[in-house]
């Protein structure tokens, strides 16, 4: 019989090729004849009954849930910094995370993100959706801009046409209107005179100078027909461009009016869901505050150092589930952030104030981690607390996969904001099983092992089967084993 004496580093044990490998260093050294009797005391371990359990240890890192970055709503083509929580503090309904322009934002609980402007008369429950209310004004402005395009279309044909007319008659060699016969007869009085003239200067009855004289006078009515036709041809040309420009403008309003129909029928279609109303009433509440809603919010905004108007805009309340952990500053106090920056970051990062574990898995360790399994965390004082499983991630990265590990008892956790902790995963458990110490084992030569249960009649070999393998005991069953019992181990 061989008697196995084990210095373990992980307490685990395997069987190959006939030979016991413990993890660890295994020493085999001779036993003792059962019947021998012994001169010195007897070592001894007692058969225990109970809970067996094989675990890995794997350093985490305690810190806080993942992070949000809050990127604040801008009212303005800017705003200064003028306000930021203390990284590290704990920002609680009510309070400011942040301020511009020297206007807190205020931390409300929810679910539902402040998507809207809210205006709130005095003595009123129900607000107007400023949003909603700006989109009337606007598909009201865009119809009536089709409108006047319209007319201006209709005005120009309407010259045009006029204008086309007028330059016919005015060409024609017998104008109807009045104007162009005005025209077109001292252009023929202008030229019978020049006629006549030029006969009486012929038969030497009127002086060459009246030729002179009469050929100016038809020059300048020719002049004034040909400008009366050449001021028609410009004004028909501005018309028809007028009523090209009104096309145009028609067609560009209506595309703009139809977009601003869509976006006013996708608010209308939202209008009846108040949720983000009720929150407002529920964290007022909360606060103390009572009465008509409208009066809930200006004291609100009185009491917060917000403008007393009752509009409850975007910048006013950031929306979270609950209070929440400022994680860092992503601004200073004094900066300017800029609505049109593309690059703009957020003001500030935070998480809530529920404290977890992420733990760096080896892949070929996936098996420990189900979501649900419980684990043990040792912290850095070396204190123990329970924890599960919340998440497995299937990234892999350097190999490993990142697990997160929920902690229910947070307030053992007090004092605590980043740490390094171990955690302990159960890769197998027995339930109510007699175990002895692995150094208890005896090889025997035929296969298997034994225990030498050890009474004050002294010593017997007892074969056992042997189970899990954990924390330096090993798990055994067989006839004569029996919790209470004493086993020899190595002195």
């Amino acid at each position: 019989m061989i008697h196995l004496r084990t210095m373990l580093s992980g307490g685990a044990l395997a069987i190959a090729a006939g030979a016991v490998a413990i993890a660890g260093f295994v020493l085999l050294q001779p036993a003792p004849p059962s019947a021998a009797p012994s001169a010195a005391p007897i070592a001894t371990a007692e058969i225990t009954r109970g809970e067996l359990v094989d675990s890995k240890t794997v350093t985490g890192t305690l810190g806080y849930s993942e992070l949000t970055a809050l990127r604040p709503s801008l009212a303005g083509a800017s705003a200064m910094v003028t306000a930021l929580a203390p990284v590290g503090a704990t920002i609680e309904r009510g309070e400011a995370l942040y301020g511009l322009d020297g206007q807190p934002a205020i931390l409300f609980y929810g679910t539902v993100p402040q998507h809207r402007t809210l205006r709130f008369d005095a003595d009123t429950d129900v607000p107007v959706w400023v949003e909603l209310e700006q989109s009337e004004a606007a598909v009201a402005a865009a119809d009536l801009t089709v409108a006047l395009e319209t007319q201006r279309l209709a005005d120009a044909e309407a010259r045009s046409t006029d204008l086309a007319a007028r330059l016919a008659d005015a060409s024609a060699s017998a104008p109807a209107l009045p104007e162009f016969i005005e025209l077109s007869g001292a252009v023929a009085v202008a030229a019978a005179k020049l006629a006549r003239v030029t006969e009486l200067s012929a038969a030497e009855l009127a002086p060459s100078a009246e030729i002179a004289a009469a050929e100016a006078e038809l020059a300048k009515a020719r002049a004034a027909a040909a400008a009366a036709i050449r001021t028609l041809d410009k004004d028909l040309a501005a018309a028809k461009l007028d009523a090209v420009a009104a096309r145009v403008a028609i067609a560009d309003a209506t595309v703009k009016r139809d977009a601003l129909r869509d976006t006013h029928a996708a608010l209308v279609a939202r209008a009846d869901d108040t949720a983000d109303v009720a929150q407002l009433a529920d964290n007022l509440a909360a606060l103390g505050y009572a009465g008509p809603l409208g009066q809930q919010v200006r004291s609100w905004q009185r009491v917060s150092g917000l403008a007393v108007t009752g509009i409850v805009s975007l910048g006013q309340v950031v929306i979270a589930e609950g209070p929440v952990h400022v994680a860092a500053h992503d601004a200073s106090v004094g900066e300017t952030l800029l609505a049109a920056s593309a690059d703009r970051s957020s003001i500030l990062d935070y998480s809530d104030i529920t404290k977890l574990v992420t733990v760096p898995l080896a892949v070929a360790d996936q098996a420990l981690a189900a979501v649900g399994r419980p684990v043990t965390v040792t912290l850095p004082d070396d204190r123990k607390v329970a924890g599960t499983i919340s998440e497995v991630g299937s990234v892999v990265t350097d190999g490993n996969i990142e697990v997160t590990v929920g902690i229910a008892d947070q307030a053992a956790l007090d004092g605590l904001e980043v740490a390094s902790v171990d955690v302990d995963f159960v890769s197998e458990r027995r339930n109510d099983v007699l175990s002895v110490p692995i150094a208890a084992l005896l090889a025997r030569p035929e296969g298997g092992f034994a225990v030498e249960l050890v009474d004050a009649g002294g010593t017997k070999l007892v074969p056992v089967d042997t189970g899990l393998f954990a924390a330096g005991r090993v798990e055994v069953s067989g006839d004569g084993i029996a919790e209470g019992e004493r086993v020899s181990v190595p002195g």
